[in-house]
């Protein structure tokens, strides 16, 4: 950065150096934030040429959320506190929001009121803050997957859905908690992730079969809890047909 800085102190043309613009500072380096890449084909029509979103570009969308720059809605979360946004991109990003605020009457500051309330804040900020930049903290994804997920299928935001799914399935899945996410993944229409839970039940039967969730999914859920008795029998068939053969071959040979 020396370099550069001489080169225009060292300018010979003075009207040149008053006019030029003061570079600005290099960006700091990477943090935690996960930006997830915008993917899609690219228009038919168009004269601009496709390329990645620059790190400039997420950062003015960033300080855009973070600011509040003429924000004209405010969301208030379970604690009341409000979090500011801007109309045009919540309605651009989520169809629900966008009805949602068709229908919101505007207070006396000039701003929107809606309600997001039912999960933590932090949850429904970052879940907004995804909807400027497509971005999201690792520790706040590991901490508020299961609200996020939620979220994103009641407000219809595809993509952080898949985020979430794609979470829990590397890794978030525990014996305590999968029967809880099958659950969830149902209501939210994520067949893949019921399957994933599906299948680590009937593998971990014995286990997750004594937890806590299993017990409350037999009060609440007593169809899913003989669906999933069910799918154990119909395994433990599949496994004595397999070893039959086996068997057969033993006792001949036995004899």
């Amino acid at each position: 950065m020396g370099k550069m800085s001489d080169s225009i102190a060292d300018e010979p043309n003075p009207s040149a150096r008053e006019t030029c613009p003061v570079p600005p500072p290099f960006p700091p380096p990477p943090s935690t934030s996960y930006c997830r890449p915008k993917t899609g084909p690219a228009p038919e029509a168009s004269f601009a040429t496709h390329v990645p979103v620059s790190r400039a570009t997420r950062d003015i969308w960033e300080r855009l959320f973070d600011e509040g720059y003429r924000s004209d809605v405010q969301i208030l979360t379970s604690n009341d506190v409000p979090i500011f946004a801007h109309a045009n991109v919540l309605g651009m990003a989520s169809p629900v929001l966008r009805g949602m605020l068709k229908q919101a009457k505007t207070r006396s500051d000039g701003r929107k009121s809606i309600s997001v309330k039912g999960v933590p804040h932090d949850a429904v900020r970052a879940f907004i803050r995804f909807l400027y930049s497509s971005c999201y903290e690792k520790e706040e994804m590991e901490e508020f997957v299961v609200h996020l997920l939620v979220l994103s299928h009641v407000f219809v935001v595809p993509e952080l859905k898949q985020i979430c799914i794609e979470s829990l399935e590397r890794g978030f899945l525990t014996t305590e908690n999968v029967v809880d996410i099958l659950q969830l993944a149902l209501l939210c229409d994520a067949p893949r992730l019921s399957l994933f839970c599906h299948r680590m039940i009937i593998k971990g039967f014995r286990e997750i079969s004594g937890t806590e969730g299993w017990r409350a999914m037999k009060q609440s859920h007593p169809v899913l809890e003989k669906e999933l008795l069910e799918s154990m029998v119909e395994e433990d068939n599949v496994r004595s047909a397999d070893q039959l053969p086996f068997l057969l071959h033993f006792l001949i040979n036995d004899r």
